[in-house]
């Protein structure tokens, strides 16, 4: 939320909240893709308006114009007073819908307006992005055959034209650009003009447009590496799109600290260059824990398994750990073991 901005004389200075975002849950890639409403690959065309992103807050003079109107207004009240601050806030705010454009014409007020425009700030900024790949679209189906802004069906863009990305999971053609909300400050994405960035989505209950934030996996597509990994799968060869991760540590109690609700990115005490193998009836996998303890294997089907933890020089020279440990991996899952090892040099 953006209460912090301040209206009514100090609208010159935006305030963003104070303090890192705070989120009630955060997912790693697969259960992040399972509830996420819209998962696509997306170029920003253009971010409305543009000074809600901190990389061009700077350099619009929008804010500034809609400060000086309001000044003016509440030291001068008059008709042509109050006409100048709903030019300037419809100026500052192009991305208002009909009904919010309505409202602002209506307001007998500057209050009034400012009321109006602490809901615009609190929605954030709409996002235009073209669209790359699509993994993932909840079709709209209500009754009334209304869609929210960016959820064109499959095959539309939003001025009904094709486009030739490709959703193979239909085999009909994706949306040419969807429209994604995110707020200002550290619970929205810095998305930059230009940029291509991997997008989670969801269109809560009850609202009418898409939204994301730093709460979700959205990120530019530079830093997407891993998420890209599980998304291939997800998409290509979906029979075989569960993901098993997990954690190499030398504290007992430290697998009892992981939190089911946010993705951890390390745990207490890791172990790293631990050879992990996965054993299954036709294939065999290793992977090797990195600096903070982890391993990950993706593209696994359902089935049987195996898994065991080796010495680090493996299979040269051939200690086994851990294991094997049995486990099932159903279709489309995700999956998270921590073996817990003896410390190093121990």
């Amino acid at each position: 939320m953006l209460r912090n901005v301040l209206l009514v004389g100090l609208l010159s200075v935006v305030c963003w909240p104070a303090g890192a975002c705070q989120c009630e849950a955060s997912f790693g890639a697969c259960k992040e893709v399972r509830v996420s409403d819209l998962v696509f690959i997306g170029v920003v065309q253009s971010i409305q308006p543009l000074f809600m992103s901190r990389w061009y807050g700077a350099k619009q003079p929008g804010m500034a114009a809609l400060n000086d109107a309001f000044l003016h207004a509440q030291e001068h009240p008059s008709a042509d007073s109050l006409r100048q601050v709903k030019d300037a806030y419809l100026a500052t705010f192009p991305q208002l819908d009909e009904l919010q454009k309505r409202l602002v014409e209506s307001a007998d007020n500057i209050q009034q307006v400012s009321t109006l425009m602490d809901s615009s700030l609190d929605r954030g900024m709409r996002v235009h992005l073209l669209v790359k790949a699509l993994y993932k679209q909840e079709d709209d189906d209500d009754d009334a055959g209304q869609k929210p802004a960016g959820k064109e069906k499959k095959g539309e863009s939003k001025g009904g034209k094709k486009d030739d990305a490709d959703d193979k999971d239909d085999g009909k053609t994706a949306p040419a650009f969807f429209d994604v909300w995110s707020a200002a400050g550290d619970c929205g994405i810095d998305f930059q003009l230009g940029e291509t960035y991997l997008v989670f989505a969801n269109n809560e209950e009850g609202a009418d447009y898409y939204f994301t934030s730093s709460c979700m996996r959205t990120k530019r597509l530079s830093e997407a590496g891993e998420d890209l990994g599980y998304l291939y799968f997800y998409k290509n060869q979906p029979e075989a799109s569960s993901r098993l991760d997990g954690f190499a540590t030398s504290d007992r109690k430290a697998q009892l600290t992981l939190d089911p609700l946010h993705e951890p990115t390390a745990i207490g005490s890791p172990v790293s260059g631990i050879v992990v193998q996965l054993q299954a009836d036709h294939f065999t996998r290793y992977a090797e824990s990195n600096s903070n303890g982890r391993f990950l294997f993706d593209g696994l089907p359902n089935g049987s398994y195996q898994l065991s933890a080796f010495a680090a020089g493996y299979p040269k020279t051939n200690q086994l750990l851990a294991g094997p440990r049995r486990l099932i991996v159903r279709e489309k899952s995700c999956v998270r073991q921590v073996f817990v090892l003896p410390k190093p040099g121990g």
